[in-house]
């Protein structure tokens, strides 16, 4: 049973701005078959977020191992743990159990999964150079994720006021490059290439997108 999202759910129809490519025709159509499986049992959105978490951390293990088959296989459950976390919000939909708990949990899940996985890209980089500035770069990475996940979802139960500045935060965190860069970095097995451009990126991500944001209070 495959389900269709965006013509079933009681939500609005998703824009392709909010759903890129790689989202929309690959993970959503992997977890509405999913969902289709789960919206016959008893198994509630909760559940799936704790399976999203649980797969997610092992993720991160395998990453911190830094081996190149370990890595693969780390991409491999870092995809499954992102399919998961998009089935969660699908059933909690399609079961009506949508709650404000069930939002919030999904959020520090979220940044549980990436914040780990980080830490587990780190630990991997530092055993193979040794060098300090894989820890900063670590550190800088997991907290950009993380307050560029948390200001992304704050921000996006505000006005829905159509503004430039706004269209174009929205391309900066167009998940299609997040995607495309982990899975570069896992064939070639660089997760360094990874680790440098989200210390970086995220960082300056959630300062433009906070700037933005006090300017279109103001």
């Amino acid at each position: 049973m495959q389900i269709d999202i965006e013509s079933k759910s009681d939500q609005p129809e998703i824009s392709h701005s909010d759903s890129p490519i790689i989202d929309r025709y690959i993970i959503r159509k992997i977890s509405g078959f999913i969902t289709g499986l789960l919206v016959k049992t008893p198994v509630t959105p909760n559940q799936v977020t704790i399976v999203s978490l649980v797969i997610g951390i092992a993720s991160a293990v395998c990453f911190s191992h830094g081996a190149h088959i370990y890595t693969i296989i780390a991409g491999v459950f870092y995809f499954i743990s992102t399919v998961f976390d998009q089935c969660d919000g699908e059933v909690a939909r399609f079961k009506h159990m949508k709650s404000d708990f069930g939002r919030i949990f999904d959020i520090v899940v979220d940044s549980i999964v990436n914040a780990v996985i980080v830490i587990g890209i780190t630990i991997a980089i530092y055993k193979t150079n040794g060098s300090g500035l894989t820890i900063v770069a670590g550190m800088l990475a997991a907290m950009g994720i993380v307050i560029s996940l948390l200001l992304t979802t704050y921000f996006s139960s505000e006005s829905k006021k159509d503004t430039g500045t706004k269209e174009l935060l929205g391309k900066l965190n167009n998940k299609d490059f997040f995607y495309i860069i982990m899975l570069a970095s896992v064939i070639f097995n660089q997760m360094i290439w990874f680790l440098l451009i989200m210390a970086i990126g995220t960082n300056i991500y959630w300062i433009v997108h906070k700037i933005a944001h006090r300017n279109i209070a103001t």
